[in-house]
């Protein structure tokens, strides 16, 4: 009776933090969407803050100097465009400031509780979405969608799922990123499929033809490969070198390897 008065109460929790996740790949996804404006981006951002506002938010303490510092930044927007109000773009474009300075805002709230999990499933989504503006951007370029390829190109640069081919190049960077690192950490077939990947993130990076997102994923790549490098020397924890011992098939240790009896030995 108690374990299954246990699965009950459990079973309502587990689905409504499956729902927050699902909506932090969807942000992810739609964050590659934004050709248009209002974008797909705010539409999704304002249903995952509705529903995380109803199932349970909080804003702790350590988000408030990020909150003052977005509050002082929105509130120069808005005392700069008072000077050209009767502009339409610059009140959009300030509107719009201002909704992502609370998405950000909310992001940190979310990612504030069940951390690891919840970033899986907004860089998932951010991987999906890369993808998907690079597809399009290479497809484009080579005019694979006819007199459509227009629409994703600008100046004879791909801009693919975006408004400007600098803000395609800018957006790729960390999930070209995370597909490299992927493939420099993964099993081997697991790198292959990355490397393709990121071959096609690189191939729409290389045709939006901007040169600071070039040198932001040549550093970044160094970087990381740099890290990666001193953490895989790092030495290996007790636990982790037993559980790295081999038995062979008589049940005699692996040449070379230190004896760890085995449960039930």
């Amino acid at each position: 009776m108690t374990h299954a008065a246990a699965a009950t109460i459990a079973t309502p929790r587990l689905s409504v933090e499956t729902l927050r996740g699902a909506l932090l790949w969807l942000m992810g996804f739609a964050s590659a969407l934004v050709f248009i404006e209002p974008s797909p981006y705010e539409i999704v951002g304002a249903l995952a803050i509705a529903i995380f506002a109803l199932t349970g938010l909080k804003l702790r303490a350590p988000l408030v100097p990020l909150i003052l510092l977005l509050v002082f930044l929105n509130l120069g927007y808005a005392t700069a465009m008072l000077q050209v109000v009767d502009q339409s773009k610059v009140v959009t474009w300030v509107l719009v400031s201002a909704y992502l300075a609370v998405t950000a805002v909310i992001y940190a709230a979310m990612l504030g509780a069940n951390t690891q999990a919840r970033l899986d499933w907004l860089m998932r989504g951010c991987l999906a979405a890369g993808l998907v503006a690079s597809l399009v951007a290479v497809m484009a370029y080579f005019h694979l969608f006819g007199e459509l390829s227009d629409l994703f190109l600008l100046y004879g640069r791909a801009r693919g799922t975006f408004n400007d081919p600098n803000v395609l190049g800018a957006f790729l960077v960390l999930p070209a990123l995370m597909t490299f690192q992927r493939m420099l950490t993964g099993r081997l077939s697991s790198a292959l499929n990355a490397a393709i990947l990121l071959l096609v993130m690189l191939a729409a990076l290389f045709l939006s033809f901007s040169r600071a997102a070039w040198g932001q994923f040549a550093f970044a790549a160094m970087l990381l490969m740099a890290i990666t490098f001193a953490t895989s020397r790092a030495p290996m924890s007790a636990a982790h070198r037993a559980h790295r011992h081999a038995w062979d098939a008589g049940g005699a240790p692996a040449r070379g390897c230190v004896v760890v009896d085995r449960p039930g030995r």
